[in-house]
């Protein structure tokens, strides 16, 4: 039984969007790169879980990586639970108390670009359908 959640719990991924103290949210632009989920879109902070990882370790170690933000567990809101396209169960979470800065070489290692972007200068990005909902609900969270 216990091997079965464990294996369960492999198949999961979580994402952050990061609002800063502007109300600006963080993009990532995803590379356009042939069988890349969401290639050449704009989206936030995520990816799947490693082996037995809590889908808030997840969303940590995704935010370090990704971009270099350093995030505690207590700051972390889970706004949604999302099925991503490949049938994976996706944890939603938003954040606007982190620790450091965006730091392109960390941004560089598995996207093309970012950007912090005012919630009237989002509908210039292109986005995955669900995008601007779960801001909505970010937004509406804090």
């Amino acid at each position: 039984m216990l091997i079965i959640e464990l294996k369960k719990h492999k198949n999961v991924a979580s994402i952050v969007v990061f609002v800063d103290a502007g109300n600006k949210i963080l993009l990532l632009k995803r590379p356009n790169k042939k069988n890349l989920t969401y290639a050449g879109k704009w989206g936030f902070v995520g990816g799947g879980s490693e082996d037995y990882e809590a889908p808030k370790e997840t969303a940590i170690r995704e935010a370090a990586e990704e971009t270099a933000l350093k995030v505690l567990p207590e700051d972390l809101k889970l706004i949604d639970k999302i099925e991503s396209p490949d049938k994976r169960e996706v944890y939603v979470f938003v954040c606007n108390k982190y620790e450091g800065i965006v730091r392109t070489n960390s941004v560089k290692e598995e996207h093309d670009d970012y950007d912090w972007v005012a919630v009237d200068e989002l509908g210039e990005y292109d986005m995955p359908d669900n995008s601007m909902t779960l801001i909505k609900k970010a937004l509406s969270a804090l």
